[in-house]
């Protein structure tokens, strides 16, 4: 069982970053340091539905999710949620169960604790580290989790409309375009129920690199504050009957390190063919992204960084994406950023050969071909190991 980083195409949608200012906007969308507040019918629908969300002490539904994403991919995510509601837990405000067709186990979120469970194993895995408690809802069981059903989040949209039809009400919040990323016409529309002015359906909406990527769920089964509600979050039962996994990082990644580096020859987003062998004696840094992949992107500056400091003293940096069907995306993506480090293309073997089940992943490999350090997601401990392999005037 793994639980870090992004091991699928989750989107760009991971580098939100939000601006707390607020307009007015009519059906036609609303642009970024307009109308500084909100109209009256807008926040009249806002406090119904948190009024509604105040009342919620348990609720339960299956879900729908269609994702369209930004790779061209498409895939139907189903399942099932229990929530409580929790008005002291400050990173979701609930605890749940998550449980996703065709996956043999369940996420559950305790309040400062994640269990993870293999019900054909009969295992589970606990996660308490802070940084990675927010991934939860990343996880499969946990993409099923609607946040907004129980806490309503309008924070940094920057444009609201609303509207009905005969069946539902509609509120839609639009958000500032990310220009770095080329990330653009972002929305959340949520579907809203007339009588108990709950969210039954949302839609998450953005544009990168000229294609677009939909996340649209559906619940349904909806039951509110059942009387046989009877789920411990904080104790759930195969605690009892379950062995725990202890989680270790890694375990192929940590094979990797320590060991001759997989020889490859490679070619370039510029058409050059780079061997590791043609690199013997030279600190080599590999970088492994994709360009639906934020966290990846978040990090590139860092590289960059580390590649205009040490690239004087020898250390080779190359980033690498695996994914050739989105090769021209990613192309777009480096010239765009300015990114100078030089990119390979690489293929199923290489990505075999470097263990690579998620990313931002990070090789280094010394002068004399041995992999000497290895981290899923950028750490601060990457140039601590690159000052140690820089050759010494």
């Amino acid at each position: 069982m793994k639980a870090l980083m992004l091991s699928f195409p989750l989107s760009l949608a991971l580098l939100f970053v939000y601006m707390p200012v607020f307009c007015s906007a009519a059906a036609s969308g609303c642009g970024i340091g307009v109308a500084p507040a909100r109209n009256g019918k807008i926040d009249a629908l806002i406090r119904k539905i948190k009024r509604a969300q105040e009342s919620i002490r348990t609720i339960s539904y299956t879900t729908e999710r269609a994702d369209t994403l930004v790779t061209g991919d498409t895939r139907v995510l189903k399942g099932k949620a229990l929530i409580r509601a929790d008005r002291k837990d400050s990173l979701f405000g609930f605890e749940f169960e998550a449980r996703m067709e065709g996956v043999h186990g369940a996420i559950v979120y305790g309040g400062r604790v994640i269990y993870e469970t293999d019900d054909e194993q009969k295992v589970y895995t606990v996660i308490t580290d802070p940084a990675l408690l927010s991934h939860a809802l990343w996880q499969h069981g946990g993409q099923i989790i609607l946040p907004d059903l129980v806490r309503l989040d309008t924070s940094g949209a920057v444009g609201f409309e609303s509207w009905q039809d005969g069946a539902f009400l509609y509120l839609r919040m639009h958000y500032p375009d990310l220009t770095q990323y080329d990330v653009s016409k972002r929305s959340k529309t949520l579907t809203i129920d007339p009588v108990s002015f709950l969210p039954v359906a949302m839609r998450s909406h953005q544009e990168t690199l000229g294609k677009v990527q939909d996340l649209y769920y559906t619940l349904k089964d909806i039951r509110l504050n059942d009387p046989g509600f009877d789920y411990d979050f904080s104790s759930p039962v195969f605690l009892a009957n379950y062995t725990q996994h202890i989680l270790e990082p890694s375990p192929p990644l940590q094979k990797l390190e320590g060991q001759d580096a997989p020889g490859f020859v490679l070619t370039g987003f510029e058409k050059q063919e780079v061997s590791l062998t043609g690199l013997r004696g030279k600190p080599v840094l590999l970088d492994f992204w994709e360009v639906w992949c934020g966290a990846c992107i978040e990090s590139m500056p860092k590289v960059e960084h580390l590649y205009e400091k040490y690239k004087d003293k020898g250390l080779q940096v190359f980033g690498v994406i695996n994914e050739t069907k989105q090769l021209e995306p990613s192309r777009l993506l480096v010239q765009k950023r300015g990114i100078r480090f030089p990119m390979l293309i690489g293929n199923e073997q290489f990505k075999k050969d470097y263990r690579v089940g998620a990313i931002p992943l990070y090789v280094l490999i010394d002068g004399s071909g041995k992999v000497v350090y290895v981290s899923l997601g950028y750490s601060p401990g990457l140039e601590a190991a690159i000052e140690k392999v820089i050759p010494r005037d």
